[in-house]
């Protein structure tokens, strides 16, 4: 059953192929495959990852499927992984799921969910329906910045974590130029940056 599936999408994406390298199509035409190819392509990332895993499982591999996803998807162990590991976190997260698999969210806006997912909770991401609805409408590299202020303003430990770190890699060197100018470089956690701005 699965294997004649995949027989007929590998047709239909021949034909679409061959569609679009007729050059007939009118833009409108073209943006329209663009969005409605947006939203397989999510779609087919979890079929991917849905059946890696599934292999690893049955074959008994200790990777959760990362090899086996890496050599029959020809991509990088590292992506491959970031695949799985997405698919994992949105499977918490009934909302984003549905999303993605209705192709509203892209999967690299669901790995930026995932992401906000191991700093909160998949409760939190998936009830929050302003994020949702952000992740659905805008462009990757602008969410990846949308998610991280998310995660800020919703860590559980209301980002002492964060601070500690910045606060550690605080710093200030100064030294005296051959023309005699002093010269200031540092950086400074929020706090201290605010006290001294």
């Amino acid at each position: 059953m699965v294997i004649e599936l995949v027989k007929r999408l590998d047709e239909a994406a021949t034909a679409l192929l061959a569609g679009v390298n007729r050059g007939d199509a009118s833009s409108e035409e073209l943006l329209a495959v663009l969005s409605g190819t947006k939203a397989v392509r999510g779609k087919l990332d979890s079929v991917q990852a849905c059946a890696a895993a599934a292999v690893a499982g049955q074959r008994r591999h200790g990777d959760g499927g990362v090899h086996v996803l890496a050599r029959t998807a020809g991509m990088s162990r590292r992506d491959a992984r970031n695949q799985l590991n997405t698919a994992d976190a949105i499977d918490a997260m009934p909302s984003v799921r549905d999303a993605v698999e209705d192709g509203r969210v892209s999967f690299a806006n669901a790995k930026h969910l995932a992401e906000a997912r191991k700093h909160t909770s998949a409760e939190a991401v998936d009830s929050d329906a302003d994020l949702l609805a952000k992740a659905e409408s805008m462009q990757p590299d602008q969410f990846v910045r949308e998610a991280k202020q998310w995660t800020a303003r919703h860590r559980h430990d209301d980002g002492e974590d964060a601070y500690q770190r910045q606060r550690a890699r605080r710093r200030l060197r100064s030294w005296t130029a051959d023309d005699g100018m002093v010269h200031l470089h540092g950086e400074f956690d929020p706090v201290t940056g605010r006290r001294i701005v």
